[in-house]
């Protein structure tokens, strides 16, 4: 009896090609299984139902890339039917294995940043890597030896699979017979269209997106079923795309502008409460490294973290309200500096050309003759700083090279002990009015900082209050030692972090607190009346500049997204973007919505209503309005 699937000379091409798929799925599974392992801590929330749901979930995208990854071997296959000399099987082996250790590599450095950033590897992470010093100080705080161990085990259980599959496996090659050449024929013709199939994701009317793997209202869930090599290729593409139209459309560009204008009109125009002595004082800008509100305790954070900060709000005007516009360092200086909002996927720091078209805080305080400096412990080039401090008219920019070893305390540079004393050293008498941007870097990631711990243990969560604790000690420094010097008396201090961070109170990536971060004013130029106020209200880094420029009686129109928080007649709102997506806040409403999923991921769309939907309405005319003037720029 000749039955087409127990000949194994006869079924030699689809049987192949039904193993290399299962030995490609069986890849991935092991992947997923080192993701919700690793994670299994973040499951708590989502239950283990879930936790075994991402990896049905996640078949679909797991078929899909194994298609890709099957389309050259079938290829090498149909061109081997034409050559007698004997290459198929060891081309394959090269091909997989070279396949194997990218996927792996891809593997590890998901799990690797995924605590950090909260998302998949994608193309902001892999961009990272023309920095590598700096990427390699990021990774510091993750467990390489762990993650080295799990890599290498998805190595030895890759080889055992291929071996299990293929080793043992003989394929006809070279001269059939008449009747097996059209079996061999009408294989291929049905694996191509199942390679196609699966590529695709079927039949169906859209081609598959990573959508189908989200099927749950836990982020870590679906970031658990998402194909990592998938989303990364995908990730690379869209923002390889990214510069040629807006991906972010979701309403006709009228009303879109509409919804936007709206949020920029004041309902009292005249109405800003003027709260400085003099019109044009000197400005200090500190941003602070990941300085989430964790850390603050008049912002309902750990109230031991940084007592010189508690110190300062009680004679300067804090606002309560406050969150970063994404979660990257680049990113919060765009949006304090410029105005101009993080955008998912991509960053406009990333595109020099863009960058020069923006607007600056520091070019309008030039043009009414400030004297403007830019402090950095760091490597200028990291985040294109040197590029941004250039065009945003800086006379003098300070980065490592004007470090001397002793304050090189880890390889991002001076700390900030350093970078403050040199900072005073330098400004002994400068000429007025001055504008100084200062930035530090102690509490970013490893967390290594030159003092004997205050929080004891050797958890993330101990070493990173730590090294906040080293930088409010250092700014505490600071003023005690400013407040000697002749220009203090005229001199307001700006202190705002740059992104909030998920350390110390383990935040999810997409969270609101995650984001909220301290915005003060500081300073004997602050009129004695607003010393010791909270100004509340929902706002946003990019709100900063414009307000200012507003108590300077400075105007300067380029500035189109930002609100003067010390306008009552603003309307409050704050909008941050993550991996793909964004939320919108205010007194009344928290919505975040994943454009990759399109839906929202809080609130749940069971309990959303027509409010909700006309929210998020404006919400999407602000991510496409925002997208827009990204292109154009």
């Amino acid at each position: 009896m000749n039955i087409f699937f127990l000949n194994g000379r006869k079924a030699a091409p689809f049987l192949f090609f039904l193993r290399y798929y299962l030995f490609w799925v069986l890849v991935f599974f092991a992947q997923r299984l080192a993701f919700v392992l690793y994670y299994y801590g973040s499951f708590s929330d989502a239950g283990s139902a879930r936790m075994v749901q991402s990896f049905a979930y996640g078949l679909r995208l797991d078929l899909s890339m194994a298609g890709y990854f099957a389309a050259v071997p079938l290829l090498l296959f149909i061109v081997q039917q034409f050559i007698k000399a004997s290459f198929f099987k060891k081309a394959l082996k090269i091909y997989t294995w070279v396949l194997l250790v990218v996927t792996i590599f891809i593997s590890g450095g998901d799990l690797g940043i995924y605590e950090n950033w909260g998302v998949k590897l994608n193309y902001r992470a892999i961009s990272m890597l023309a920095h590598p010093a700096e990427a390699i100080e990021t990774s510091k705080s993750a467990p390489l030896v762990l993650l080295f161990i799990i890599m290498l085990s998805e190595i030895i259980i890759a080889g055992f699979l291929y071996r299990l599959a293929f080793s043992q496996m003989s394929i006809a090659t070279g001269k059939l017979l008449s009747n097996e050449k059209v079996s061999y024929a009408a294989q291929l013709i049905v694996v191509a269209g199942l390679i196609f199939l699966s590529i695709r994701g079927g039949w169906q009317q859209i081609p598959i997106n990573e959508s189908t793997a989200y099927f749950s209202s836990f982020p870590v869930a679906n970031h658990a079923a998402v194909n990592t090599p998938w989303h990364l290729s995908s990730s690379f593409l869209k923002n390889r795309h990214s510069g040629q139209k807006n991906i972010y459309t979701y309403l006709p560009d009228a009303e879109a502008a509409e919804r936007v204008n709206h949020l920029y009109r004041t309902n009292s125009k005249d109405s800003t409460r003027l709260v400085l002595t003099q019109q044009r004082p000197n400005i200090v800008f500190i941003q602070l490294e990941s300085f989430t509100a964790d850390v603050i305790a008049e912002l309902g954070g750990d109230s031991g973290v940084a007592p010189n900060m508690s110190k300062l709000i009680k004679e300067g005007i804090l606002f309560t309200d406050i969150y970063a516009s994404g979660v990257r360092t680049d990113q919060g200086i765009i949006a304090m500096l410029s105005g101009f909002p993080a955008q998912p996927q991509t960053n406009i720091v990333n595109q020099p050309e863009k960058i020069e078209h923006l607007p600056f805080l520091s070019l309008a305080l030039k043009n009414e003759n400030y004297h403007n400096a830019f402090y950095y412990g760091g490597e200028l080039s990291f985040g294109r700083f040197n590029t941004i401090a250039y065009r945003a008219g800086f006379d003098r920019i300070v980065g490592l090279k004007d470090f001397s070893d002793a304050g090189l305390f880890n390889k991002w540079g001076a700390d900030d002990k350093s970078l403050f004393d040199k900072y005073v050293k330098e400004m002994q008498h400068p000429a007025a009015p001055f504008f100084s941007y200062i930035i530090t870097s102690s509490s970013h990631e490893p967390f290594t900082v030159p003092m004997p711990a205050v929080f004891d243990g050797s958890s993330q969560n101990e070493q990173f209050k730590n090294a906040c604790y080293f930088t409010d000690r250092s700014l505490g420094t600071f003023f005690e030692t400013v407040k000697q010097t002749a220009w203090y008396q005229n001199t307001l201090f700006v202190l705002a972090a740059d992104h909030g961070h998920h350390l110390p109170n383990d935040r999810k990536f997409n969270e609101p607190a995650r984001y909220h971060i301290p915005l003060l004013f500081f300073g004997n130029v602050i009129k004695e009346a607003y010393r010791g106020k909270k100004i509340a209200g929902t706002g946003s880094q990019t709100d900063i500049a414009t307000t200012l420029l507003q108590q300077l009686q400075i105007t300067d129109t380029a500035f189109k997204w930002g609100n003067d928080l010390l306008n009552p007649g603003r309307k409050p709102f704050a909008f941050y973007t993550f991996d793909d997506g964004f939320a919108w806040l205010t007194a009344k409403d928290t919505l975040i919505f994943d454009n990759r999923a399109k839906r929202l991921m809080y609130p749940s769309e069971e309990i959303t209503g027509v409010h909700s939907d006309s929210v998020l309405t404006t919400g999407k005319a602000y991510m496409q309005k925002l997208y827009d003037a990204f292109l154009k720029y």
